[in-house]
């Protein structure tokens, strides 16, 4: 099937699509990009930001019902040498009144 990927918080530019080099459309910087059906594509980013091990970036497909199936991940950006930080624990206090 195809898709609309997206990136968040990040714009890419495709270098390859396929192996080849992209058309007129798909050249530029891109938040989002339609891969069809069967299509490789090979993109580049560019983080300004500092590396931060434990705030990822997300990536998904823009169709809900391929999201909604967990077309869906997470990255993070690190410097040489370190390694990503671990998934953040979440603490969730119930409070019963009787």
């Amino acid at each position: 099937m195809p898709h609309n990927f997206h990136v968040h918080d990040v714009q890419f530019r495709v270098l390859e699509v396929n192996g080849e080099a992209p058309s007129g459309a798909l050249r530029g910087p891109k938040d989002t990009v339609f891969v069809p059906n069967g299509t490789t594509m090979k993109l580049a980013m560019r983080f300004d930001g500092p590396a931060d091990p434990n705030t990822p970036y997300m990536y998904h497909c823009h169709l809900l019902y391929h999201e909604d199936q967990g077309m869906m991940g997470q990255f993070v950006v690190v410097e040489n040498s370190r390694q990503a930080g671990g998934p953040g624990r979440h603490q969730h206090q119930h409070q019963h009144q009787h």
